[in-house]
């Protein structure tokens, strides 16, 4: 793998698990993809700001709470966030579905 390739498991969960309609409803050169760890630097958090409070959170803590969410993702229990990037690669908008199993 080369440097510039990011490992499947930056993300939070299978991007195939993203209806290619909602990709293809968003604006020219917006995309939408998992949550992956270095969105920490990509304005995420940023995004959530604009909604709430959102504290002092270190790069260490959002990849530690990134780890934990990344432990159920991508099955058909857990947390599934998604970010929309602009064109140039920052997060503009956040979403998250978090699925439970139920009776």
């Amino acid at each position: 793998m080369n440097g510039t390739t990011k490992a499947p498991t930056d993300s939070l969960f299978p991007a195939s698990l993203i209806s290619p309609a909602v990709a293809a409803a968003l604006p020219e050169a917006y995309t939408i993809r998992p949550l992956q760890r270095g969105d920490y630097s990509a304005g995420f958090l940023d995004v959530l700001r604009v909604l709430t409070t959102v504290g002092e959170v270190s790069q260490a803590d959002f990849e530690t709470r990134f780890d934990e969410m990344k432990q159920t993702g991508g099955t058909a229990v857990g947390t599934h966030v998604l970010v929309i990037l602009d064109g140039e690669g920052k997060v503009v908008g956040t979403g998250a579905l978090l699925v439970e199993r139920k009776l």
